[in-house]
């Protein structure tokens, strides 16, 4: 009797002692905004300056892509709390595969830092209680493979062409992926001459907005009614800046939210207090390239500081007709990211796109 008792008390205070270790190791709520914008900072502070600035900006975009991802795949455990074992290679294939609205030079500037940003979010699982890594060792042919065949398909769907059916019919895409392959000595490369040719003429497929095209019909605007706006928007975009937290807002995105006051009057005639939803997104689809001209530096955001000045406006009471929380929830920002990524890339030139797949990285990091 004396003995079962014993063994009941050890066995309380053996399940005692564990609770408190599993109280202290309980994870705090799971806030998304919180966990990526860590994960971003981290990798901003650790590798601005080690990638050439177009290299660097890509991988940011990737990364988002695979934060977003990770917790996409194993939403579950991480709102439930869990510890998460995230499998590297199946989220690294699946963002690659669903990244359908990005121009070719994307893909083929990302190879050189894949193997970066995998061995970042490894490093970073091991100091973070929140998740951890499952991944094989990196194999640098199987992903150009992978890229190269992205490359393929996205070919098609930017053509209008049905590609299940394109795949269920023929071996088109990978006929593609194999003339998009330059092989030599140790390692595949891309035929770029090749994939250039394919691709060229072709439009890269947009990501989508979830607002209707905006109806114009406005009577124009005076030049001295065009100027004045041109007056009013300098004076608010300054005073956004100014007022907030420093180098928060940086200099590109002042120019872009200029063009926003200039651009939807000329193009649209309208004045800062009759800007609407459908107007903002169908100036950013159809001008905002003309007024703007984006830099490779902190792309990846950049659009979602719209909503966030329309807000600083309303605040003001300086807009009469938006309505922040559909904005908010449009898709406009992830929309001017890409274009504005898109815009430079198809800038880039055969040899500049060759250039960075050799030295993706900044001289003085080597």
């Amino acid at each position: 009797m004396k003995q079962g008792k014993s063994a009941q008390i050890k066995k309380f205070k053996k399940q005692k002692n564990l609770q408190k270790f599993q109280e202290s190791k309980k994870l705090s709520p799971f806030d998304y905004n919180e966990f990526a914008g860590f994960l971003r900072a981290r990798f901003f502070l650790t590798k601005q300056h080690t990638y050439q600035p177009e290299t660097f900006e890509v991988a940011s975009f990737f990364l988002d892509d695979m934060i977003a991802t990770m917790v996409q795949l194993n939403f579950t455990d991480f709102t439930s709390d869990k510890h998460v074992v995230v499998k590297m290679n199946e989220v690294m294939q699946a963002c690659l595969v669903q990244s359908t609205d990005r121009d070719w030079r994307y893909f083929v500037t990302l190879m050189p830092v894949l193997y970066d940003i995998q061995s970042f979010l490894a490093k970073e699982a091991s100091v973070n209680d929140r998740f951890s890594v499952q991944t094989t060792p990196f194999d640098p042919n199987f992903w150009r493979m992978i890229v190269r065949t992205v490359l393929a398909v996205n070919y098609f769907r930017y053509e209008g062409k049905d590609v299940k059916k394109v795949m269920e019919e023929s071996n088109a895409i990978d006929d593609l992926q194999f003339k998009f392959l330059s092989q030599n000595d140790k390692d595949d490369d891309f035929a770029l001459d090749t994939i250039e040719d394919v691709y060229n003429g072709v439009q890269t497929a947009e990501p989508k907005l979830k607002i209707k095209d905006f109806d114009e019909g406005k009577e124009k605007l005076s030049d001295d009614q065009l100027a004045e706006e041109e007056a009013f928007g300098k004076r608010m975009v300054e005073t956004f800046q100014k007022t907030a937290i420093k180098d928060l807002v940086s200099d590109q995105e002042v120019q872009m939210l200029l063009a926003f006051h200039k651009g939807m009057a000329k193009e649209y005639n309208l004045t800062h207090r009759e800007w609407s939803n459908d107007a903002l997104a169908s100036f950013a689809k159809d001008h905002l390239m003309d007024y703007w001209t984006p830099e490779w530096d902190s792309l990846d955001g950049l659009g979602g500081e719209v909503a966030r000045y329309v807000k600083f406006l309303d605040e003001k009471k300086a807009v009469d007709t938006v309505r922040l929380g559909e904005l908010q929830a449009s898709g406009l920002d992830h929309y001017i990211d890409i274009k504005a990524l898109n815009t430079l890339l198809s800038k880039l030139s055969k040899q500049d796109v060759q250039n960075l797949l050799e030295k993706p990285k900044r001289e003085d990091a080597e």
